[in-house]
């Protein structure tokens, strides 16, 4: 693969820059993983919202979230990471063993997981920290 800094995502086993080693250019035998989904890999135990395809490096696998919203999904990275603390190098984070997890969600009145809540709930994480990112500047200038 090639570096582009205007290429699709090439996401890796790290847990820095939301699995991102780099961009690479987009080549037609590539088969990009879709926009929307939550990425992990099987040994670096992460999970990660991805907002653009990408492509990924061996053991990386994802959730198809693309039916909630983006903010929600953020919100459930949160919470599955509660799960991946069980797994280490030796004991890999497969698809198969994740299935089996139980996630504790918020739920709405019928029961179902209550996504619009999640999503609220992490849009003021976002404004709050958007927030004390201009008072830090205001300190510094």
């Amino acid at each position: 693969m090639t570096e582009d800094a205007n290429g699709i995502p090439y996401v890796v086993r790290t847990k820095f820059n939301n699995g991102v080693k780099c961009r690479v250019r987009r080549e037609d035998f590539m088969q990009p993983s879709p926009a929307g989904t939550i990425s992990f890999g099987a040994e670096n135990a992460t999970f990660f919202y991805q907002e653009e395809e990408y492509v990924s490096g061996r053991d990386i696998y994802y959730i198809d979230t693309r039916h909630i919203l983006p903010l929600a999904c953020q919100f459930l990275t949160v919470c599955l990471q509660k799960v991946a603390q069980k797994y280490s190098y030796n004991y890999g984070m497969f698809p198969e063993l994740v299935k089996q997890d139980a996630v504790l969600l918020p739920v709405n009145d019928a029961g179902m997981p209550d996504w619009e809540y999640m999503a609220g709930e992490m849009g003021k994480i976002h404004e709050e920290t958007a927030s004390r990112f201009v008072l830090l500047n205001n300190l510094s200038a």
